[in-house]
């Protein structure tokens, strides 16, 4: 279902569940698809005991699980995520970007603009460095190649 951009913003009188069921709501999904593709969304992040909870009861961890979630839920084919590890822990960084690495494998193409150093050279994926609004360059396993 098209392109989804990442936004961590989370409605902070909603519960994970209702949370990740608003992207679903706005689309006009029927609730017996609702009631279906949440509980199995939740879990593909790892959340499923969370559902009830409300965001200020999660870590930032599972905040950003909530958010990734969220943009998951509708399938769609490309999630862009900005600074998706930014006010991270290092550990708590590196989980997620196993799970965008974990959804890119089922499908969806999953686009990360980040300044992190550290895991751009551990991931070893595709990188574009963009300098001016123009492709300087283009590697297929790369790293990250010069400080900002």
């Amino acid at each position: 279902m098209g392109i989804v951009f990442q936004d961590f913003r989370l409605l902070p009188d909603k519960t994970v569940y209702e949370n990740v069921a608003f992207a679903m709501y706005i689309v006009k999904a029927s609730p017996r698809h609702i009631r279906r593709q949440v509980p199995m969304v939740l879990s593909l992040v790892g959340l499923s005991q969370k559902a009830k909870m409300y965001p200020n009861e999660l870590s930032g961890g599972e905040q950003q699980r909530v958010a990734l979630a969220r943009a998951l839920v509708n399938n769609p084919s490309m999630l862009i995520a900005d600074e998706p590890t930014g006010n991270l822990d290092p550990d708590t960084a590196w989980d997620i970007m196993m799970l965008l690495n974990e959804i890119n494998m089922r499908g969806t193409t999953v686009i990360v603009a980040t300044h992190a150093k550290d895991i751009v050279d551990r991931m070893k994926k595709r990188v574009i460095q963009i300098e001016k609004g123009n492709i300087v360059r283009d590697d297929k396993k790369g790293g990250y190649d010069s400080e900002i």
